[in-house]
């Protein structure tokens, strides 16, 4: 057995090989590019987050590297207690840092060439966007946790068991070492779209702390250097648990001992010497689960679904790429779908009734499409009409949680996919009906007391449903269009985020929903009703203030309530005086651009520059945490052609650049507003970064275009 003053020594010695290790590739590094070499990661706006998060010394150059590695070597004491390992850990996590910032210069792929097949594009750091992607994941516990992968299984068929179970469960995971290839070995996606992320070996297990450094970073408004503010942080969130597994060395016990300074534990197969609550032994991999479960008590939310292919969270972002597909409906096919969810008496319908009319996959050929059309019919005691919608959009989100299935769209412009590994595992069309009626029961049972889906591939059968969900789709479209912020008297919070970012409260009206996108006022009014103490609290919006600026009486008095009094006035219709606060899982940043008096808007897949020279990274890191940045919005992207889009700034004319991508995906909508408000060329006037990135040639742009931002008062 290990002891715990053996492990201690352990963690020391490879503390001092760590820094070491870096101080030979450092003094390479600034001999062969010089001290004045930028250094950083893609991707990020923290610089080097390790030492962002640790240290008030900023980091921008390899000049700037020598002297921290000198604080934390002379930290170091051989002497083997808890203590001295936890400093070793800290210059071990400085060192990693080190190394991977040098492997990173002049390369965003450095190991491209070095990462076992199929994971090159993974490897490594993993960028700002996807924490954002996750983070309302995170703060509802849909993922419950993370857990961290280092060394090698005695057993690779049970690591994949375990991989499976924590999948199914909702988990967030990160692989290293050896665990990598092991898991390739039995088949096994892994990747960023899957939350399965292949960190790589030795150093490259930083990236894994660095995920959860930025996570305090970006959500809990934790400021560089505040050594106490971002351990107590860590320490809660997000729930990090390391799982070591095989023979421990010098260097893994010095990274776990670097995880452990940072609040998070460490569950091991090996015989130690525990430490309790930190430093765990479970040498039976049946329980290496629950016990990592039980040791941060995360929140399962999830219940098993009887279908034959894992399911979770993990596969929400997964593709399923065109030569990787075995069937699919509507999309570019122009095969009819249509995806309905409708209230009805008690009397129509059967709990639990699942019915399939048609050939389902098993009766195609490879690489076919075909007709699909969903009805989930649903009754319940307190089910209203307005909800239907609301439930629908769940649908979305409830079939990509199954590992192989793919969906994008609503209603009848569905796109849905099966891989022909989900086939090849027994993924059919007929288990859509068993995942919503589980779902739906899981996530809305104060609602719903009864559920039956019919799923559909047959022409004749969709034709005769096809008439009433189209009715219902007119019927939603009207009565929403007549939600407006001046006809409710209510609006409703969403303090969702707020165990990530403690000071943050989303405002939601008719006309504004929520900055992750996820959460509309009708969606914000229906968890009131299921979940009457949730986050989603009605506001009576009082007495008017600013009829233009959007402030009320009531309002502000929420905001006060829900900040902890760290805000006392909110105006809902600009972004220049006293805007609404951002957590960080915004998909969207709007930032003022003063040369062209407009504003820029970047949503968080694009990677580039932007006219505010700053990337989506870095602007996030100034907008997100919980504060008001005037100038400076977080915002779902629908807000954007919303009537009261920034109404009291000028509104959708304002809107001078953004990345191309994010204006093809909503061209529709975009040109739609754009006729309502009587130019309808203006989409056309927006530039992107395919025109400039330069505010100099924006602005002459602008003028070449005749850009109505030009003869907008000034935003300052």
């Amino acid at each position: 057995m290990i002891s715990q003053k053996e492990l201690f020594g352990m963690a020391i010695s490879g503390g001092i090989s760590a820094v070491g290790y870096a101080d030979v590739l450092l003094n390479k590094a600034i001999r062969t590019h010089g001290p004045d070499k930028e250094v950083g990661y893609p991707d990020t706006g923290y610089e080097l987050p390790c030492f962002y998060g640790w240290t008030t010394t900023e980091v921008k150059k390899l000049g700037d590297l020598p002297a921290l590695l000198g604080q934390v070597r002379e930290k170091i004491c051989h002497e083997p207690t808890y203590e001295n390992a936890l400093k070793a850990g800290e210059a071990t996590m400085w060192s990693a840092e080190i190394v991977e910032a040098i492997r990173y210069i002049d390369n965003d792929n450095p190991y491209e060439d070095d990462a076992p097949p199929g994971t090159q594009e993974h490897c490594g750091f993993v960028g700002d966007p996807i924490l954002r992607t996750l983070g309302i994941a995170f703060v509802d516990d849909t993922i419950p946790g993370a857990i961290v992968f280092i060394g090698k299984a005695k057993d690779s068929k049970a690591l994949a068991k375990i991989v499976r179970d924590l999948q199914n469960k909702g988990m967030l995971l990160m692989a290293t070492f050896d665990i990598i290839r092991q898991l390739e070995d039995e088949g096994i996606n892994q990747g960023t779209d899957i939350m399965l992320f292949p960190l790589g070996e030795f150093t490259q297990a930083i990236h894994g702390l660095s995920f959860a450094i930025r996570a305090a970073l970006a959500f809990g408004g934790i400021q560089r250097g505040d050594r106490e503010g971002i351990y107590n942080y860590l320490s809660k969130r997000p729930k990090v648990v390391i799982i070591q597994l095989g023979p421990i060395d010098q260097i893994k016990a010095a990274a776990e001992f670097a995880v452990l300074f940072n609040g998070s534990p460490t569950i091991t197969d090996q015989d130690v010497e525990e430490i309790p609550g930190k430093y765990v032994v479970q040498k039976d991999y049946e329980q290496i689960v629950s016990t990592a479960i039980e040791l941060r008590d995360m929140q399962i939310k999830l219940s098993e679904i009887d279908i034959p292919v894992a399911y979770g969270p993990a596969f929400e972002g997964e593709t399923v790429r065109r030569p990787d597909t075995y069937v699919e409906a509507g999309g570019p096919s122009k095969n009819k779908v249509f995806e309905h969810v409708k209230m009805r008496s008690a009397d129509e319908v059967e709990d639990g009734k699942i019915t399939f009319i048609g050939k389902d996959v098993d009766e195609m050929e490879d690489g076919s499409s075909t007709n699909l059309g969903i009805l989930v019919e649903i009754y319940g005691k307190k089910m209203q009409e307005d909800y239907e919608s609301v439930l629908e959009r769940r649908i979305h989100q409830f079939i990509n949680f199954a590992e192989g299935a793919w969906h994008t769209g609503q209603r009848n412009l569905i796109w849905i996919r099966l891989s022909k590994k989900g086939v090849e595992n027994g993924l059919r069309f007929k288990h859509f009906g068993d995942i919503l009626h589980a779902k739906l029961h899981e996530d809305f049972g104060a609602l719903l007391n009864r559920i039956q889906v019919t799923i559909m591939t047959d022409q004749a059968e969709i034709e005769k449903h096809f008439p009433e969900a189209m009715k219902s789709y007119g019927v939603r479209d009207e009565r929403v269009a007549g939600l407006l912020d001046e006809k409710v008297d209510t609006f409703y919070t969403c303090t969702l985020c707020q165990s990530f970012a403690p000071n943050h409260v989303c405002i939601i009206s008719p006309e504004r929903l929520g900055l992750c996108g996820a959460i509309n006022w009708l969606d914000a009014k229906a968890s009131k009703e299921i979940t009457p103490t949730g986050p989603n609290q009605p506001i009576v919006k009082g007495e008017v203030i600013e009829v233009e600026k959007g402030q009320w009486t009531g309002v502000n008095d929420a905001v006060k309530e829900h900040t902890h009094g760290k805000l006392d006035v909110f105006n809902l219709y600009t972004m220049m005086e006293e805007p609404m606060t951002s957590c960080g899982c915004f998909e969207c940043i709007v930032g003022l651009e003063p040369m062209t008096n407009g504003v820029v808007i970047v949503n968080r897949e694009h990677s580039g520059m932007t006219p505010l020279g700053m990337k989506f990274s870095t602007l996030a890191g100034t907008v997100g945490g919980g504060g008001q940045t005037p100038g400076f919005i977080g915002v779902g992207r629908y807000y954007l052609v919303s009537k009261k889009f920034i109404s009291a700034d000028g509104g959708f004319h304002r809107i001078v650049w953004m990345p191309k991508q994010l204006k093809e995906e909503m061209k529709d909508r975009l040109n739609a507003r754009a006729e309502e408000v009587g130019t309808p060329d203006f989409v056309d006037k927006i530039a992107d970064e395919t025109i400039t990135t330069d505010p100099a040639e924006l602005a002459e742009y602008l003028t070449k275009v005749d850009h109505p931002a030009l003869k907008l008062p000034p935003m300052m």
